[in-house]
């Protein structure tokens, strides 16, 4: 049934990606601003959690929301599935994320992902590409944005032990002046990283208190890794629990 059910979804996913695709003429015509082209993206978004919900049977709940700035921060979160990529573009609708450059050739997804605008990094460039990666998510937070990052840099399966990126998150840290919140949940419990096969369920998510900035790099560093990684561990244990 599982299977059946990732079929389904997927397919609905193309159709889904498609009906909003036909939008991309109308939007290059009336030259859309970076507003409108995520609220476009937002209904694909949204369209794909909807999807999951009633087709997969997975949702989610959430923990810690009152944690969550209420102005510009960066979202520091940990990378086990695709869910979260939309599960975070739903609940943080203005937020500009760090992804890597190649999404860009990815037909039709890529055209939305340059005037979002996401953060694309070419990983290959080094100090370049961080210098780019700050001076774009500097104007995220000027036009008071919010920066989502997944510090691993890739996905990474649950059994895996979590290695972070050693300078992504901590540049931004280090030159944006805000606070960063760390983000957690289990999401790999229910989408494997190499899999399209989903289970239905409830992924949980927790918003953990923000940590200021301010704080000197290698001790921010060993901070928002230790909270996600811990935190995530405990999600994991929680639902082994219940099993």
């Amino acid at each position: 049934m599982h299977y059946l059910r990732s079929i389904i979804f997927d397919t609905a996913v193309v159709i889904l990606t498609v009906v909003v695709a036909l939008t991309i003429p109308f939007l290059w015509l009336s030259n859309a601003g970076s507003a409108t082209v995520r609220a476009v993206s937002q209904v694909w978004a949204g369209g794909i959690m909807v999807l999951m919900k009633y087709i997969v049977g997975l949702d989610y709940r959430e923990y810690g929301r009152e944690n969550v700035p209420d102005g510009p921060c960066i979202i520091a979160c940990n990378h086990q599935s695709l869910w979260e990529t939309a599960a975070l573009c739903v609940i943080f609708p203005d937020a500009s994320i760090v992804a890597k450059k190649e999404l860009r050739k990815v037909p039709l997804v890529g055209w939305f992902l340059e005037r979002y605008p996401m953060i694309l990094v070419d990983r290959s460039a080094g100090r370049q590409a961080l210098r780019q990666m700050v001076d774009e998510a500097r104007r995220a937070i000027g036009e008071g944005r919010k920066v989502l990052i997944f510090p691993q840099g890739t996905r990474q399966a649950i059994d895996q032990p979590m290695t972070f990126q050693p300078a992504g998150v901590a540049a931004l840290y280090t030159n944006l002046g805000v606070p960063v919140l760390p983000v957690a949940h289990n999401s790999g419990l229910f989408w494997g990283r190499k899999t399209l096969m989903i289970h239905s369920g409830n992924i949980t998510l927790s918003f953990l208190p923000p940590i200021p900035p301010g704080l000197d790099r290698k001790v921010f560093q060993a901070e928002v890794e230790r909270v996600i990684a811990a935190e995530a561990a405990r999600l994991l244990q929680a639902a082994d629990a219940k099993q």
